[in-house]
C-alpha cells in the first residue's frame, strides 16, 4: 500500500462538507472541520503536478468558498510542492500516514475499558472538546459514510478517551485518537486502538490506518510500538498565518 492507495481512504473517512472540481484539483469545503478537509488536492492521487492554470482555478474556488489557499501535497509530489513553494505558500504539519493488519492488533478490550457506540455519548464530545475537537469535526464524523464507530474510553472508574473510525475499501482509518491528559501513560490508547481494530476486523476491514504529525512523537512511538509502518508523508502548503 502507498500513500497514493490511502488517499481515497482519507478523504472517505474524513470528509468535507462538499466537494468541486477546480483544474487538476478536488477543492474541498471545510465548514469547520479543519484542514484535511478544506485543502485543495491533486484530484488523482497519483499525479504529480498540475498546471499554473490548474492552481489559479483551485484558488480561485478557495476564495469563492471564502477559504484561505491551502493545499494537500503528497510526497510523490514534488513538482506540484516547488510550484506552491514558488507562490509563496509555506509547508506546515507534515503529517505521517501508518497501516497495519487489523489481524495483527485485534483485541477485545478489558472488561469495562472500552465501549463501541454510535453516534457518539455526550461525555466523548466533551473529552474531544478539551482536546480542541469541536462541532465542526463531529459534524465531519457523522457525514462519513459506510461503517463507522466510535470508542469510549475509561480508566479507574472514569471517562478518559474517545475516538472515531470509519471504513473504506477494507481499510479502517482511525480518527480523533483523544485522551485527557490526567489519565495518559495508562495504556488506555492501545486498549482502544486495539478494540478498533477488532471492530473493523468485524466489520470486514484487512487493514488499519492512523495519520500523525511528524512532530507528535508521543503517538507517533505509540504507533510504531503496536507495530504500524508508514507508507508515507503528506504536507500542507499554505498562507502564513
Amino acid at each position: 500500500m502507498t500513500l497514493a492507495d490511502l488517499a481515497p481512504v482519507i478523504a472517505a473517512t474524513w470528509p468535507p462538507a462538499s466537494t468541486r472540481a477546480a483544474g487538476a484539483f478536488t477543492v474541498a469545503e471545510g465548514a469547520g472541520g479543519g484542514q484535511r478537509v478544506s485543502a485543495a488536492r491533486l484530484a488523482d492521487p497519483a499525479a504529480t503536478d498540475a498546471s499554473e492554470a490548474d492552481i489559479d482555478a483551485a484558488l480561485a474556488a478557495l476564495a469563492d468558498l471564502g477559504q484561505p489557499p491551502l493545499f494537500m501535497v503528497l510526497d510523490h509530489q514534488a513538482p506540484l510542492d516547488a510550484r506552491l513553494a514558488g507562490r509563496g505558500l509555506t509547508l506546515r504539519d507534515e503529517t505521517q500516514a501508518m497501516v497495519m493488519p487489523a489481524a495483527d492488533l485485534a483485541a477485545p478490550p478489558p472488561p469495562v475499558t472500552c465501549f463501541s457506540t454510535w453516534p457518539p455519548l455526550a461525555i466523548q464530545a466533551e473529552i474531544w472538546a478539551a482536546g480542541g475537537i469541536g462541532p465542526g469535526r463531529l459534524a465531519v464524523m457523522d457525514r462519513a459514510k459506510g461503517p463507522k464507530m466510535s470508542f469510549f474510553g475509561r480508566t479507574d472508574d472514569k471517562p478518559a478517551g474517545t475516538a472515531f473510525a470509519a471504513i473504506h475499501d477494507g481499510v479502517a482509518m482511525l480518527h480523533a485518537l483523544e485522551v485527557l491528559p490526567a489519565h495518559r501513560r495508562k495504556g488506555l490508547a492501545a486498549t482502544m486502538m486495539r478494540a478498533a481494530a477488532d471492530w473493523a476486523r468485524g466489520a470486514g476491514a484487512g487493514t488499519v490506518a492512523v495519520l500523525v504529525t511528524s512532530g507528535n512523537r508521543p503517538a507517533r512511538g505509540l504507533y510504531a510500538s503496536l507495530g504500524f509502518r508508514s507508507v508515507g508523508q503528506y504536507h500542507y502548503r499554505s498562507q502564513t498565518p
